[in-house]
């Protein structure tokens, strides 16, 4: 009950700098854009949200959990959108429709030909950063990144390969790599670690070792035992929270 308590805090506090009127819009929600992006042979799918603006806006890239899809996201992104960020929900190679070389399935990490269908991961994330950047609606120095589980090492790959963006959410991002943590504080970027206290132990050395190593991330651990996009699922102030968050970092 203690971290809940601490949740609302945040919100509360965030809320009381957010213009007003912002939480509660009178325009529609904008509509999505069906776009498709070409990585190593793959096409990845995605839904592009662009709120309406006179100036070009600043963006998010949602990138889902193993064995999941950009479908996990549409909550984040309406409330994103009505802070006036866009966002960008991709299927990463393998999963919902961006299955044209393969399928991610059982039996899931247990089979090698289903790991290496993953393999090459960061490469959609680079062509979802990329995309973006060139958009001429979307300001390319203000655009942040939500991994989950897997792919929360994915997208710090591609920061490490290329270019960093400006902030990261990562929920329960189990495999993420010590070049990773030694990343965040160079980086220059505003990272934020969520988890659940109930998931595997090793997450507990994982968090602790983000603490150690870097002075500049947040870290918010919450009861239960949900893994990555599933804390959205049971925590729904998660993705105002997170929206909030992005608000003040982009």
């Amino acid at each position: 009950m203690k971290n809940l308590s601490v949740i609302l805090l945040i919100l509360s506090t965030f809320a009381l700098f957010v213009p007003a009127g912002a939480l509660h819009p009178e325009t529609e929600r904008p509509a999505d854009e069906r776009i498709k992006l070409h990585s190593d042979g793959w096409e990845i799918i995605g839904d592009l949200r662009i709120p309406e603006s006179t100036k070009p806006v600043p963006a998010v890239i949602l990138l889902h959990k193993a064995n999941g899809t950009r479908k996990e996201y549409v909550e984040l992104s309406d409330q994103l959108a009505t802070r006036g960020i866009a966002s960008l929900r991709i299927d990463l190679r393998g999963h919902g429709e961006s299955t044209n070389k393969g399928k991610f399935g059982p039996p899931f990490g247990e089979d090698p030909k289903m790991l290496a269908i993953l393999d090459g991961t960061e490469n959609d994330v680079t062509e979802a950063f990329n995309y973006l950047k060139a958009h001429p609606r979307i300001d390319a120095g203000r655009i942040g990144f939500v991994g989950a589980s897997y792919s929360g090492e994915r997208m710090a790959k591609s920061a490490r390969k290329g270019k960093f963006g400006k902030a990261y959410v990562a929920l329960s991002p189990g495999d993420f790599s010590d070049e990773s943590i030694e990343a965040i504080d160079p980086s220059k970027a505003s990272w934020f670690f969520i988890r659940s206290f109930g998931e595997r132990p090793f997450f507990k050395d994982l968090y602790d070792a983000i603490r150690e190593k870097s002075k500049t991330s947040q870290i918010l651990e919450i009861p239960g035992q949900d893994h990555a996009t599933r804390i959205l699922d049971h925590h729904p102030e998660m993705s105002e929270m997170i929206a909030v968050w992005f608000e003040h970092k982009l």
